[in-house]
């Protein structure tokens, strides 16, 4: 198990028995037939992909208080991805997500300050991919999650800083991605950290702000404490969300309904024989990103505290 660099000179891990976690790609695996489908899902086509960016950059360029790298396509095209080539919902996306990043920037944080996170093994991904081409997160909210080293702000922004480095994944971007949510080992000092203003961020974040499409959220080993903290979260979801959200209990077989199990390891119900990654090393992984996520998506959005109040 080792981290290593590819022809293109692009990190990725090295599990053995070949196994790899990989987070930079430029094409997609699971065949032409499935990448023209998810294209087609998508609506991208190189006519959508013209008429969306030049109709996006004059949606931009109304709204004066926002810094943006318009002149990037690759930039205007994660957007464009995430709002189905329709650039009024690619605009309230690029809006959404410039708002939550000026209201709480703690939540956009680089990767270096989160990078015990990461190797607290909170926070980290499944090597295979999904039937569906979807890329597989587990955030660890239960025994795993040590509170007094890991805030629920810093879980959530590894969370946002991971989905954001997926955006150099063509896999990611035309797939989407699965959370899933460990909850095995909940207890009061993790529901104390999961507040309405915390849970609410979350679920903005993964709704409205996202560069790549939430294909559904899993909730795994819930149990009596977990029903005190949906409590808190039922009241703010939103119609998608609650469509998206799967809770399970510890009858892990449901969750094989959404996710083959081929690629599940065997503690999250699944067969798979892919190895673990552990912790410090998927953090090495990520922080060969650290500058290219604090240059290329952080800075930009609203330079004006009045035009986040909406």
């Amino acid at each position: 198990m080792a981290l290593k660099f590819n022809e293109k000179n692009h990190p990725y891990i090295d599990l053995g028995s070949g196994f790899q976690i990989y987070l930079q790609d430029e094409c997609c695996r699971h065949g032409a037939e499935m990448e023209a489908r998810a294209r087609t899902f998508i609506n991208e086509s190189p006519q959508s992909v013209a008429r969306g960016m030049a109709e996006l950059r004059k949606l931009i360029a109304a709204d004066p208080d926002i810094n943006l790298p318009v002149e990037s396509d690759w930039y205007l095209n994660l957007y464009l991805r995430a709002g189905f080539y329709d650039p009024q919902k690619a605009l309230a996306i690029v809006q959404a997500n410039s708002r939550q990043k000026a209201k709480t920037p703690e939540y956009f944080a680089p990767i270096k300050s989160l990078r015990h996170v990461y190797e607290e093994g909170v926070v980290w991904m499944l090597p295979e991919r999904d039937d569906d081409g979807a890329v597989v997160i587990i955030a660890e909210s239960g025994k795993r999650w040590n509170t007094s080293k890991v805030t629920v702000d810093q879980l959530n922004s590894a969370v946002s800083a991971l989905v954001g480095v997926l955006t150099l994944s063509e896999e990611a971007q035309l797939h989407g991605i699965k959370l899933i949510f460990d909850m095995d080992g909940l207890a009061m000092s993790h529901i104390m950290q999961c507040t309405p203003k915390s849970t609410a961020i979350m679920l903005n974040l993964m709704e409205n702000c996202s560069t790549v499409r939430t294909v559904n959220v899993h909730t795994i080993n819930t149990g009596m404490v977990y029903n005190m903290l949906y409590s808190v979260i039922k009241p703010l979801q939103s119609k998608r969300m609650r469509e998206i959200m799967v809770m399970h209990t510890r009858n892990l077989s449901s969750l094989n309904k959404y996710i083959n199990p081929k690629i599940l390891p065997p503690r999250l119900g699944g067969t798979s024989k892919a190895p673990i990654c552990d912790g410090p090393l998927f953090a090495e992984l990520m922080m060969c990103y650290d500058e290219w996520l604090s240059t290329t998506l952080l800075p930009f959005g609203y330079t004006r505290k009045s035009s986040i109040s909406s």
